[in-house]
């Protein structure tokens, strides 16, 4: 597993999401997060990202070609 850390931005490019998603997400508890700093900054763990993306294709059935 990678366990190389993403900021907002590179987890929004990784995932094909908007940064109003990728928040949901992590507030939703879906996209386990790691906060920090004053400013509040966010960073997911590159294999989370990758677990999510399995979950949500399984639940989307693939459509016959």
């Amino acid at each position: 597993m990678d366990d190389a850390k993403l900021n907002w931005q590179r987890a929004c490019r990784f995932l094909g999401c908007s940064k109003s998603h990728f928040y949901r997400l992590v507030n939703s508890g879906e996209l386990p997060a790691e906060r920090f700093g004053r400013i509040k900054g966010v960073t997911v763990k590159k294999s989370d990202c990758e677990h999510y993306l399995r979950a949500w294709q399984e639940r989307i059935p693939a459509e016959d070609a």
